[in-house]
């Protein structure tokens, strides 16, 4: 399971504090700095850390600039505000989507704009051309953008090709219809990790996106009036007929992570909802007749127009660095096709760049990120800025309808009442 969770769309983080932070200029006649200070979320030895150390050593060899990378893995995020805010810490740093919100509170993001419009060596084009919209949409919220995203991810339903080469169900009815008939074949066709309760929560959060849009689930977290929209309910039934068709493997709700998604990759299960990562988290595991294919989920009603949750991991520049031009250009150079190409042969994920193909598995679901008109935050957010409706009241009762112990009816009235409670 990724250690990054995908929250964010563009304006919805609210941010306080020194948000508005302009890197620090460097004087035109300084020399260029001889080292350059990265801090990285990777581990030691793990597929980026090794991508970006062998960037690291081509850049040092073509300018002279050296940059002195440290590993920290878990806990980077507060080493990094820690330092920032004595007026040390790293020139850039490792960040994802879900942190730019509390970057920005403790002063540690600066303004990104310049970094955007470094031009990106024996390309011609600056880092934001080369870019989508909708991924530069999604790292941004109302300051600009928060970070240089290097990998997108996404949710979305895998499915095992070799069983179905022309899987295209145009509605969630029209994959539930091809569920039961696994089932009827004697197969369980859905693998869930029913202890995961985020996981657990993907289907229901999928389903509003179609049925409600972007921005539903922060509406729920507000306003108790907000569960009486049709379209919510509409989601929420859809979810309540997915659970009565029992399509999910035996004690699905007691299976730990990752036994469920394990069971997936040997073959025992046709689908699993999840993230775009999990392709590689079980390529060990996978069974050789299995060939993955992820895809975004089908939409209730096809007539809506589709919403994509872009998720990105990148770098971010700190406001306090010495060497802000120096550190723009290293991005740039790091942004090159050769080394972002590198992202899906590499570490089998996708591509930030438009012209960077993904991963064969995960062709259809960059083409969504791609063509993506509008775009959704992992559960719009909650997890950051309203983490106690979402951990206390939301993800309790998705747990209760997706285990099939509350309907429908029960699941929107219990959620309405509890938000009046909390929200006064």
């Amino acid at each position: 399971m990724r250690t990054w969770t995908a929250v964010v769309v563009a304006g919805a983080l609210l941010a306080t504090g020194a948000c508005g932070t302009k890197l620090q200029e460097t004087p035109s006649s300084s020399a260029a700095p001889k080292t350059l200070v990265y801090w990285g979320k990777w581990a030691k030895g793990t597929p980026q850390a090794t991508l970006f150390e062998s960037v690291i050593a081509d850049y040092t060899k073509q300018t002279g600039v050296k940059v002195d990378v440290q590993w920290l893995a878990q806990g980077q995020e507060d080493q990094v505000k820690n330092a920032i805010a004595t007026g040390q810490g790293p020139d850039f740093y490792d960040t994802a989507i879900d942190h730019t919100a509390g970057f920005r509170a403790a002063g540690a993001l600066g303004d990104m704009s310049a970094v955007f419009k470094t031009k990106i060596p024996g390309e011609g084009k600056t880092i934001e051309e080369v870019l989508p919209k909708s991924v530069l949409k999604a790292i941004s919220d109302d300051k600009g953008y928060g970070f240089v995203p290097h990998s997108v991810f996404s949710i979305g339903l895998w499915y095992d090709s070799s069983r179905y080469p022309d899987f295209a169900p145009k509605t969630f009815d029209d994959f539930l219809q091809l569920a039961v008939m696994e089932k009827a074949g004697k197969r369980q066709p859905i693998a869930q990790d029913g202890t995961i309760n985020s996981y657990n929560a993907f289907w229901l959060y999928q389903v509003l996106l179609t049925t409600a849009g972007p921005g539903t689930l922060r509406q729920l977290a507000e306003d108790p009036a907000a569960w009486d929209r049709p379209e919510v309910k509409k989601a929420v039934t859809s979810i309540e007929a997915l659970v009565k068709a029992k399509l999910f493997q035996t004690d699905y709700m007691a299976t730990k992570f990752p036994a469920g998604q394990n069971a997936w990759a040997a073959g025992d299960h046709t689908f699993n909802l999840n993230g775009s990562w999990l392709g590689s988290e079980t390529a060990s595991l996978r069974a050789a007749s299995v060939k993955p294919r992820i895809v975004p989920l089908p939409p209730v009603d096809p007539a809506k127009g589709s919403v994509v949750t872009v998720g990105a991991l990148g770098w971010a520049v700190n406001p306090n660095s010495k060497n802000p031009q120096a550190a723009a250009d290293f991005l740039a150079f790091a942004m090159q096709k050769k080394n972002i190409d590198r992202i899906a042969t590499d570490a089998a994920n996708i591509p930030s760049r438009s012209d960077s193909p993904a991963p064969v598995e995960l062709i259809s679901i960059q083409e969504s990120i791609r063509n993506a008109t509008d775009v959704s935050l992992d559960f719009d957010g909650l997890a950051a800025v309203n983490p106690k409706w979402f951990n206390d009241v939301f993800l309790p009762l998705d747990d209760k309808l997706i285990g099939g112990k509350i309907d429908a009816e029960t699941f929107l009235r219990e959620g309405k009442a509890q938000t009046g409670a909390m929200v006064g």
